[in-house]
């Protein structure tokens, strides 16, 4: 079987994918293709086009139309990346997720979204938080490469790379191996057909002889202007105020996390569990009536 994907192959040097350590993605695990788009989905370009390093013609205002380089999703299609050594948490973002996002008219920018989970086993997963109205939180937004740049392009460094940077710690993880996208244009206009990947490159990654252990992600919620911020979805939320009356209450995304709004004021009382079996409980001085 190995032997035959070779022969298929029609990428040239992209025909290896990466070996490990690398800071490319050097597999991909799983993919379904959705419907509207199958450029770069045939079986001389895919899965070569999506591990290894970023398409180097890509600029701003050119986007790369390389079905070596490129492969589209198609409308609720999805791929995930396997990265070797796991990326790492550092300090600001972790790793960068590229679409051929690029610019036109007067600055606009054509844009095709994909939301982006991480995983450490393949089988949790994390989802950044994201505004579906706006795109905020989502990747596929930033256009690739340097306008600016005189020589080869730092793809480490995000001031040169352009495309859309993630920083696990959002989603309360030390570490993940697995990055998934999905294509999001359903909450698009009607010319966005589907996302169209280029690839992901790591920023900060693990010791490739470090041990590893999956782990339950942090999930202590935080205060800000008298909202409060989880970095995980809820499995089960709950809330009451002084006098033990259920309140109704909005959760929703934000590029800090999920948002709690609550009906009422004064003390709330609140019930939540991340992981089952779990339970945690919390108090908010809310002065406003929050909904």
């Amino acid at each position: 079987m190995g032997t035959l994907l070779w022969a298929q192959c029609a990428c040239a040097d992209r025909c290896s994918p990466p070996p490990p350590p690398s800071i490319w993605p050097v597999r991909v695990v799983e993919h379904a293709f959705g419907t509207s788009q199958t450029f770069g989905q045939g079986p001389a370009y895919f899965p070569y086009n999506v591990v290894g390093p970023i398409c180097t013609t890509a600029t701003p205002t050119t986007p790369c139309a390389d079905p070596c380089q490129i492969v589209s999703l198609g409308k609720s299609g999805y791929i995930v990346l396997e990265f070797d050594p796991p990326i790492a948490d550092g300090v600001g973002p972790d790793f960068i997720v590229f679409e051929n996002a690029f610019l036109y008219g007067n600055g606009q920018v054509y844009d095709e979204w994909m939301i982006v989970s991480v995983s450490q086993d393949g089988t949790s997963w994390h989802t950044f938080p994201y505004d579906s109205v706006t795109g905020v939180g989502l990747a596929g937004r930033t256009p690739t490469g340097c306008s600016g740049c005189t020589g080869p392009i730092n793809w480490q460094d995000p001031s040169q790379t352009g495309g859309d940077a993630f920083d696990i710690s959002v989603v309360g993880l030390s570490w993940a191996r697995f990055v998934r996208v999905e294509d999001a244009t359903r909450w698009q206009s009607a010319d966005r057909l589907s996302a169209d990947l280029d690839g992901a490159v790591a920023l900060h990654q693990l010791p490739p002889s470090a041990s590893l252990h999956a782990e339950r992600p942090t999930q202590a919620p935080r205060l800000k202007d008298g909202r409060l911020y989880f970095p995980l979805l809820p499995q089960h939320l709950r809330v009451w105020d002084a006098a033990g009356r259920n309140l109704p209450y909005r959760l929703f995304p934000t590029p800090e996390g999920w948002c709690l709004e609550a009906e009422g004021k004064g003390l709330l009382l609140i019930e939540v569990s991340f992981h089952p079996g779990d339970r945690c409980y919390f108090k908010l001085m809310q002065l406003s009536e929050g909904l």
